[in-house]
C-alpha cells in the first residue's frame, strides 16, 4: 500500500474538485446562452415602440372570432333562459323524472304544447308533469312572453 502526504492528497482532491466545477460552469454557461439566444430572437421580432408580431396576431384572431360569433344568429339559450311560459318545438319531447340519471322517460309532450318552466340547469328545463317535478331538454323549447 502506498502512502501519500496530506499536502499531495489535498492537491489531488482540489484538482478533481476544480475539474468538476469547470464542467458544471460549462453546462450552466451553455444553458444561459441558450436562454439568452431564445429571448433575443423573440425580442428581435418586435419593433421598437410597437407590440410584438405574435401578440398582434393573437389580438387579430380574437377580434375575428368575436365578429364571427356576433354575426351568427343568437341561439335560444342566449335569447332567454329563465322561468316562464314556453312552447314545445319538437314533434315529441320526452319528459324525464326527477332522477335524470335514470334516463327513462315518464311521458311525452307534443308539438305546440304550452308549459311553465321553473328553472334551467345545464340545458335541462325543470317543469311540473302530472303533479311531479320533471325535466325536459331546453333545446326544444321556445320562450312565450306573457301578455300583461
Amino acid at each position: 500500500m502506498r502512502y501519500v502526504s496530506v499536502g499531495q492528497y489535498r492537491k489531488v482532491v482540489y484538482k478533481t474538485y476544480e475539474k468538476m466545477m469547470k464542467k458544471r460552469m460549462k453546462i450552466i454557461t451553455l444553458f444561459c446562452l441558450g436562454l439568452s439566444f431564445t429571448f433575443t430572437a423573440q425580442a428581435n421580432s418586435c419593433l421598437k415602440g410597437q407590440a410584438c408580431h405574435h401578440v398582434q396576431k393573437s389580438a387579430h384572431q380574437q377580434l375575428q372570432a368575436k365578429s364571427k360569433l356576433s354575426a351568427q344568429k343568437p341561439s335560444r339559450e342566449t335569447l332567454h333562459r329563465g322561468a316562464g311560459h314556453y312552447v314545445v318545438t319538437a314533434k315529441r319531447l320526452n319528459v324525464r323524472g326527477a332522477n335524470l340519471l335514470d334516463g327513462r322517460p315518464v311521458g311525452q309532450l307534443a308539438y305546440g304544447e304550452n308549459i311553465y318552466v321553473y328553472r334551467f340547469s345545464q340545458g335541462w328545463a325543470m317543469i311540473q308533469f302530472r303533479n311531479e317535478v320533471a325535466w325536459v331538454s331546453g333545446r326544444y323549447l321556445k320562450y312565450q312572453p306573457s301578455d300583461f
